[in-house]
């Protein structure tokens, strides 16, 4: 390598990797390089074996052009483990990796263009080797098999996300950072990492704000906080509040998107959810005879969701109190002390079931939140026959679909 050559290699190794580990491991060697490339003795032997370093590249090429890629490949690989720094060296590279990608050989393949764009960084298919490597991590994010002599091993999914990681290490501001960004959170989420998944997501918006994906990794982060809060084993509030929000805040920025339809029906679902939710909040304090947070949390539901099924019931379990234990019993403000052991279970009480709906509640489920350490009541007796009348039967709402 000449040492105009090598400078220009430190030189671009410095623009396009400030920052990274990259650049903090390869600047060290790039000096290195420039350093031997400039001695005597260096200068020296490459001249000597320039027409031997031309020869086996040439050989290599004629291979090539022949359609013997079995032999072309044996033989690049010869003469770059030869002379990596002949003027040749960039472009044989290239080529080797073309020729893997040919054979199918993909992992191959992904390899010879990551080192071609850490050992020759001055390639003119910098650009060209970056997309090569984008669609062979695409193919794996979709499924295709590792092998090994054969034989299917590993995680496709785990292989793509650690390439689309080179990726952005080696070029972070390429034409296909912004792709290979959004398709880093895509892998996490098919490996079922959701929260690895909306980081990655959010990196989009965050270093690619004018990139064409935007608006897909806006949607996609508010999809997975929808997937959260309708899980099974979550039923998650705060996830289901986040993605409704997100998906206004996608609406907003992004109306004419062919994304926006489905948006619209996934904040009509959320509503459903989310008012589900909360109901249930209010029928726990109805339960546990605390009829002032209870009314509180039913008219949050007709607030939230007015057009909803759990709105109407919301209304009627309000009138439900209101002709049973009247106006004052519900009317919120100040009432007669309590004393400290139950002030101190209420709001113990009132901790568990906020506690339930938030994202990493890992505890038993609201239906078994009960308070089963209230002081026993001491009985009564009935002084109205009103009083011995029958029950009004509960009304539920029917369960949510999370289809």
């Amino acid at each position: 390598m000449t040492l105009p050559r090598a400078l220009h290699t430190f030189t671009l190794l410095m623009i396009r990797g400030i920052g990274t580990l990259t650049v903090r491991l390869a600047l060290p060697a790039a000096a290195l390089l420039v350093f031997a490339a400039s001695t005597p003795l260096a200068r020296a032997q490459n001249a000597a074996d320039a027409p031997a370093a031309t020869a086996m590249y040439s050989d290599a090429r004629t291979a090539d052009e022949g359609g013997e890629a079995n032999a072309a490949i044996e033989r690049y690989r010869a003469a770059l483990k030869r002379y990596p720094l002949a003027p040749e060296a960039g472009n044989a590279q290239y080529r080797l990796a073309e020729l893997l990608e040919a054979q199918g050989d993909l992992s191959r393949a992904f390899n010879s263009y990551q080192t071609l764009l850490t050992k020759y960084p001055d390639t003119p298919n910098f650009e060209r080797a970056v997309a090569a490597q984008v669609a062979i991590a695409n193919k794996y994010l979709q499924g295709r098999p590792q092998k090994f002599l054969g034989v299917p091993i590993g995680n496709s999914q785990q292989r793509a996300q650690q390439m689309y990681a080179d990726i952005l290490t080696n070029a972070p501001f390429s034409r296909y950072a912004p792709v290979a960004q959004f398709n880093l959170g895509l892998a996490y989420e098919k490996q079922s990492q959701p929260f690895e998944a909306i980081k990655n997501y959010q990196k989009v918006l965050d270093t690619y704000p004018n990139s064409d994906v935007c608006d897909d990794a806006l949607y996609q982060i508010a999809y997975v906080y929808m997937r959260i809060g309708l899980a099974d084993s979550s039923e998650d509030l705060s996830a289901l509040i986040q993605a409704r929000n997100t998906f206004e805040d996608f609406l907003i920025e992004y109306p004419d998107s062919e994304k926006a339809p489905q948006a619209k029906e996934n904040l009509a679902k959320l509503g459903g959810e989310e008012a589900d939710d909360v109901y249930r909040i209010a029928r726990f304090y109805e339960f546990t005879r605390d009829y002032k947070a209870s009314v509180i949390y039913y008219n949050d539901v007709i607030r939230r969701q007015p057009q909803t099924k759990q709105a109407e019931i919301a209304k009627a379990r309000i009138e439900e109190l209101r002709s049973t234990y009247g106006d004052d019993a519900l009317r919120i403000g100040p009432e007669k002390a309590e004393t400290g052991e139950r002030a101190a279970l209420r709001r113990r009480l009132q901790a568990q079931v906020e506690t339930s709906s938030l994202a990493d509640y890992s505890g038993p489920p609201k239906r078994d939140i009960v308070p089963d350490e209230l002081p026993a009541q001491s009985p009564q007796m009935r002084t109205n026959v009103d009083d011995v009348r029958p029950l009004p039967a509960a009304v539920e709402p029917s369960l949510p679909s999370n289809e």
